[in-house]
């Protein structure tokens, strides 16, 4: 069941709740206080994190709150009107089972809908596959099933999370603040190419991309095309990579590079062509639509989950989540006489993605699953 938008009415008291370490390399580190700050401006919010000692830079914020505040880590203790909000919204999916709110939130008489980011995806299930089955028998499956809504970032994660879960669904995507720069030209030797996100063969899909690049060697080296992958290496796999990259003799084109944040993340951004985003699964990355933002052409997989909005708005080229698929989009990319018109509609594409714009519509969502519920 879709819920669809009515006209916007009345302001709401919603309670976000979530539990998050605010580490840096981490995508909700930054797209949850984005997103709460843009409903604050329609909506009465209250932003509970129920952990200790987190992101000293949500602390700016007047409705954020944590268990240094409110210790005993119940909606009951919390002050007026938000122990008996209109709306719930929870951030994320299995984080929030190590917190006793789950349980609190299965019987409270307040509809609550669930943003999992891309965890109930087939592709998401499939890591941690047996912690995660035993999970859901034990209560994940009733808490799923007891919201009021899921709410998907994508179509695609929406399709690829199939109707098991909650037959009642919201969409509305992740976004951006439109930058004051982009780019306005193109490497005058060679093609850039870079790629932002955790160092994780598997979800990230690096190991595919190395593969595609070891069967077109000859052609990325003719082009005098590189690629730049930039992430934290917090599962310890860089050097696994590295090697792979070795073995197939690609350090002239694949380098890695640390993570990078603010300015640092911005000029690596403006300083190359084309943003390469090869993921088997995601919920809604913020990487790539800041990307866009800044006018960079993208290859993107299906698991990135923006491949059709891709190739709908020629905004880059979009690929099947394989090396075959990686391969043949970076050969379209390097023989690619359309790039500046291709980064214009990139930002093109960006701009449907702006904060403000996303928050009407989810006030529009809330509101019309608040009347489903009375």
């Amino acid at each position: 069941m879709y819920f669809k938008l009515i006209r916007r009415g009345k302001d709401m008291n919603i309670l976000y709740l979530s539990h998050l370490s605010g580490a840096s390399y981490a995508g909700p580190t930054y797209s949850v206080p984005k997103q709460i700050e843009a409903q604050s401006k329609l909506d009465n919010v209250f932003w509970y994190n129920s952990v200790k000692n987190s992101n000293k830079e949500w602390k700016k914020y007047s409705y954020y709150h944590d268990l240094e505040e409110y210790p005993k880590e119940s909606i009951a203790e919390l002050p007026e009107p938000f122990n008996q909000p209109d709306i719930i919204v929870v951030e994320l999916f299995y984080n929030m089972m190590k917190s006793p709110l789950i349980r609190e939130l299965i019987k409270i008489d307040v509809p609550y809908i669930i943003i999992p980011r891309g965890e109930l995806t087939v592709q998401g299930q499939s890591r941690k596959r047996l912690k995660k089955k035993i999970a859901n028998i034990l209560i994940c499956k009733k808490y799923a099933n007891r919201a009021a809504a899921i709410q998907y970032l994508t179509e695609q994660e929406c399709r690829d999370s199939g109707n098991s879960w909650n037959k009642k669904y919201i969409i509305v995507p992740n976004g951006i603040t439109s930058p004051p720069i982009t780019k306005t030209e193109h490497s005058k030797e060679g093609i850039k190419c870079v790629s932002i996100g955790r160092i994780e063969p598997y979800q990230k899909g690096l190991d595919i991309l190395i593969e595609a690049c070891a069967e077109i060697k000859e052609q990325l080296i003719s082009a005098r095309c590189t690629i730049t992958i930039c992430g934290p290496d917090k599962e310890g796999k860089l050097k696994s990579l590295k090697s792979l990259v070795s073995n197939h003799g690609l350090e002239q084109i694949i380098k890695f590079h640390e993570a990078v944040f603010g300015k640092e993340k911005q000029e690596m951004l403006l300083n190359n062509d084309v943003f390469i985003i090869p993921s088997r699964f995601e919920g809604h990355p913020m990487a790539l639509i800041e990307a866009l933002s800044y006018g960079l052409p993208v290859i993107a997989t299906t698991g990135s989950n923006m491949r059709e909005e891709i190739e709908e708005y020629n905004a880059g080229w979009g690929s099947d989540n394989s090396v075959e698929g990686i391969r043949n989009a970076i050969l379209k990319m390097i023989n690619s006489d359309e790039y500046l018109q291709r980064s214009n509609n990139a930002v093109i594409l960006s701009r449907k993605y702006e904060w403000d714009s996303l928050a009407i519509r989810a006030h529009d969502a809330f509101e019309q699953i608040r009347k489903e519920q009375k």
